[in-house]
């Protein structure tokens, strides 16, 4: 699974190890829901984004081109979704196995 990055001025960012937090920041991002119609639609997405990268702030992803932001965000979600449901499958197979062992 490739770790989504985002490139600021003509530095590449490489989303940062996700935590605990992670998983919390996206669980409040999908309960605010922001939708195209809210003024600043594409500040809750760059808030969001910049969250994951050390040292960018959310004027630094609101500088990248417009075209860049929302494919970022959907890169981010998709990547903790990915990685929490790789990690649950891995505990349940181990066990799975553990069980299968000890009968």
């Amino acid at each position: 699974m490739k770790r989504p990055t985002i490139i600021i001025g003509r530095k590449e960012h490489s989303i940062q190890n996700l935590t605990g937090r992670s998983w919390r920041l996206l669980g409040e991002f999908i309960d605010s829901a922001p939708e195209y119609s809210d003024p600043d639609f594409l500040e809750k997405h760059a808030a969001f984004i910049a969250q994951f990268y050390d040292g960018v702030s959310v004027d630094d992803v609101l500088d990248m081109p417009m075209e860049e932001i929302l494919p970022a965000s959907a890169e981010i979600r998709k990547f903790i979704l990915e990685s929490l449901t790789a990690k649950l499958e891995k505990i349940e197979k181990n066990s799975e196995e553990g069980k299968a062992q000890s009968s």
